[in-house]
């Protein structure tokens, strides 16, 4: 059994103002190692506070560190590339990264759906390969995702035990393409919301969804510091890389 505690960063509008990505980090932990890995994140962020004067009241949430963290610009991209280094070392934990690039969407595109469509179709691909080959083969695990996101979760993971077109590549040279479905198979209940302010695994994932954002938009700040390249580079030990994903383990969606 796996645990896929997932944050996000960006919006899912397609108004003028609207983010250019809407961005998802799974933060994957095998059930049998948790204990394990909340000792391992309760250490870490002892760690960071007595480096970087962080306080207990801090939440670790990449956009709110690089606003109101303590020091200049360049102490919050380093707290921030620390955090997610100390994330990617901890044993057993994998990571999941999508990035829904808006621009080429066709307008009807519903960008929610196709950002989680995604997210959980590569956590349930990731499933069938973790567990036992044939028929009854691949394990379970279930979503766990801060309280912010909607009712419409439900609805969707429902929707997708049943029906999640996948556009696939096939011929010569991969150059025709048809539609599949690939219906979740692996992903048990429905996701459990939970209050990140209480759960540092959820603040972890928004670390590294916001590391994925900065690499997709950086602010001025963390472009100033490069920090856009080091944090994606701090997560590289943990990032499962995906046939859908690029050269750094995102998988991206931008032409549905």
């Amino acid at each position: 059994m796996y645990l896929m505690y997932v944050d996000e960063s960006g919006d899912t509008g397609r108004e003028p103002g609207s983010s250019p990505a809407f961005v998802l980090a799974g933060l994957i932990a095998p059930s049998g190692k948790w204990t394990e890995i909340e000792t391992a994140m309760v250490e870490l962020r002892a760690e960071l506070g007595a480096q970087f004067g962080l306080k207990a009241s801090d939440e670790l949430r990449g956009s709110t560190l690089m606003r109101k963290g303590p020091g200049d610009a360049a102490r919050r991209v380093a707290l921030i590339e620390a955090a997610l280094k100390g994330i990617s070392s901890i044993k057993s934990i994998r990571l999941l990264l999508t990035s829904v690039r808006k621009k080429n969407l066709p307008p009807e595109t519903d960008v929610f759906r196709a950002g989680w469509s995604a997210q959980l179709g590569a956590f349930d691909a990731f499933l069938a390969r973790s567990g036992g080959r044939g028929r009854h083969g691949g394990t379970q695990g279930f979503v766990v995702a801060d309280r912010t996101q909607s009712m419409q979760l439900d609805k969707l993971v429902r929707a997708l035990r049943r029906e999640r077109p996948v556009k696939e590549a096939y011929g010569l040279f991969r150059r025709k393409t048809r539609i599949h479905n690939r219906p979740l198979q692996h992903v048990i209940e429905l996701p459990q919301l939970q209050d990140s302010k209480r759960n540092l695994l959820i603040q972890a994932a928004d670390l590294c969804a916001y590391a994925v954002f900065q690499s997709e938009k950086p602010a001025m700040a963390v472009k100033a510091n490069k920090g856009q390249e080091r944090f994606l580079k701090a997560l590289e030990p943990a990032i499962i890389r995906t046939p859908e994903g690029d050269s750094r383990g995102i998988y991206i969606v931008e032409n549905i």
